[in-house]
C-alpha cells in the first residue's frame, strides 16, 4: 500500500521513507522530492544524508525507477 505525502506537510525524510517502503521512485516522487529540496535555502546535514541515501538506493538497486 502506497501512502501519499502532500508537499505542504512533507519532510525530506517522509518522502524518502515512502520511496524506500515502496522500493521504487516514480516521476511524481522525484518531482515532490526535488521541489522540496529546491525550495530550501540550505539543506541540513540530515537532509543531505537522506539525499545520499536515495542516490545509494538507486545505485545499489534497492530503489527502482518506475512510471
Amino acid at each position: 500500500m502506497r501512502v501519499e505525502v502532500s508537499l505542504s506537510d512533507a519532510s525530506v525524510e517522509q518522502i524518502v521513507e515512502q520511496m524506500f517502503a515502496a522500493r521504487q521512485i516514480s516521476s511524481a516522487d522525484q518531482s515532490k522530492f526535488m521541489s522540496l529540496l529546491l525550495s530550501k535555502q540550505v539543506l541540513t546535514p540530515a537532509e543531505q544524508t537522506q539525499v545520499n541515501r536515495v542516490f545509494d538506493g538507486l545505485r545499489s538497486g534497492r530503489l527502482k525507477v518506475v512510471d
